[in-house]
């Protein structure tokens, strides 16, 4: 019974590599395409058909832009409007001055496509950005922060990966415990 708790190792590094593999894949997409939310208007090439993630990104700790403007997305060769899916879970990546959150994400065929800010901002978001601005009168420096868009990765993954991290190292621990106690 004791060599059999010592396969628990092996098994909890594993499954310790494989989880951390994927959240560190799930923080580090690729940024297809950056605009300053300064700008009105940009545009931006896909090269695949797939689903993409419309992020903004900017300097943690001072007033957001989120929730004051919304976001239009053009397919140029027909015309036709993308429609854009509500990030329920609002991915956010942080470092020490930067963070970035998911707002929408969308499916795309491959081609080219005109992101527009405009003032058709998500509900819940106007509502907070409506008490935000009631309780600082601070201005909103637009410079600050960008608009991204990224590949999509679906936030539910993240979940499984870290109770993957959390029960690989307690099958590890218990691997190296267990027989020595026994």
């Amino acid at each position: 019974m004791k060599y059999l708790l010592f396969l628990l190792v092996p098994l909890g590094i594993a499954l310790f590599i494989i989880s951390l593999k994927n959240l560190i894949r799930f923080t580090k997409t690729e940024i297809l395409y950056e605009m300053s939310c300064s700008r009105d208007k940009g545009s931006f090439t896909l090269s695949d058909d797939g689903e993409y993630g419309l992020w903004i990104s900017g300097k943690l700790f001072s007033v957001s832009p989120v929730g004051n403007f919304g976001f239009r997305i053009i397919n140029q060769g027909t015309g036709e409007e993308i429609p854009l899916s509500l990030s329920i879970m609002h991915s956010k990546v942080n470092g020490f001055e930067k963070g970035r959150m998911e707002l929408y994400y969308f499916f795309a065929k491959k081609g080219r496509y005109v992101i527009s800010l405009d003032g058709r901002a998500n509900a819940i978001d106007k509502v907070g950005a409506s008490i935000r601005n009631a309780i600082i009168k601070q201005p909103i420096d637009l410079s600050k922060y960008s608009v991204q868009i990224r590949n999509h990765t679906p936030g539910f993954l993240l979940v499984p990966c870290i109770l993957g991290v959390i029960f690989s190292s307690m099958a590890t621990l218990l691997g190296i415990v267990l027989p020595v106690v026994l």
